[in-house]
């Protein structure tokens, strides 16, 4: 688990937009991670080999033992790129869907978020085709991105998303690359993995809120008495995700 005292040094950091991140939020996203290591993660053998894409300051790096599983980080952030080296991890700049690796050399690549900001499906196809090529038999992609039916204009505030990511969408295109869904959960944005009936209800309640805030005479009611930003801050934080795992189907 993340240590907060540990990240407070990232206030200051830039992301990629140029604007500061919150320790605060980073440390969620951290925390966040850990769970994937738990729900997914954990079945890995030691000397298999990771890769992921757009790690950030908040990747599964935190938790993974790099003594016992290789870790390949895909960053163009300059100042990510900085701080994972820093780290002594492995970071490449290599741009999608571009992935200069020999065939069947990964165990798991993790995409958390990546494909949203690509700007096609066609980019997004060639980029799972492109992971097909690199997993080993049996290998695994996990694929965390925003839901655009629970976003829906709130989707394009982010001006770098360009695919729009949706449950259906992304497994249909999964399987027309050949890859078998193993299954998919929702999340509140970064805050927690866990499914149970409290979770579910604070979804729903928030589905609700998330639809309100995001009706026009709403967004300028809270234009015109200042409360923008809050509602800003609320929709950043609790989007919603989709987390969809998938086997790689080859002979």
């Amino acid at each position: 688990m993340a240590d907060k005292s540990e990240i407070q040094d990232l206030k200051g950091k830039l992301n990629e937009d140029g604007l500061i991140i919150p320790a605060d939020y980073v440390l969620m996203k951290r925390n966040f991670k850990a769970e994937l290591l738990e729900f997914y993660l954990n079945s890995l053998k030691e000397g298999q080999t990771i890769l992921d894409l757009n790690p950030g300051f908040d990747g599964v790096y935190t938790d993974i033992d790099l003594s016992r599983l290789q870790y390949i980080a895909v960053e163009q952030n300059s100042h990510i790129k900085s701080f994972l080296k820093e780290k002594n991890i492995a970071v490449k700049d290599w741009k999608a869907p571009n992935i200069p690796l020999n065939d069947n050399s990964i165990d798991y690549v993790l995409s958390a978020p990546y494909i949203e900001h690509l700007p096609t499906y066609l980019d997004a196809l060639n980029l799972l085709i492109e992971i097909k090529r690199v997993l080993k038999k049996d290998g695994r992609i996990l694929l965390i991105v925003p839901n655009y039916l629970n976003l829906k204009s709130i989707f394009y505030e982010d001006y770098k998303h360009g695919w729009v990511t949706t449950k259906k969408r992304l497994e249909d295109m999964l399987r027309d690359c050949s890859y078998d869904v193993l299954g998919f959960r929702y999340t509140i944005g970064w805050i927690t993995m866990r499914m149970n009936p409290l979770c579910t209800v604070l979804r729903f309640a928030i589905y609700l809120i998330m639809a309100i805030i995001r009706m026009n005479p709403v967004e300028r009611f809270l234009e015109a008495v200042k409360l923008d930003k809050l509602g800003h801050k609320f929709k950043k934080t609790f989007f919603e995700l989709i987390v969809i795992e998938a086997r790689v189907n080859k002979p």
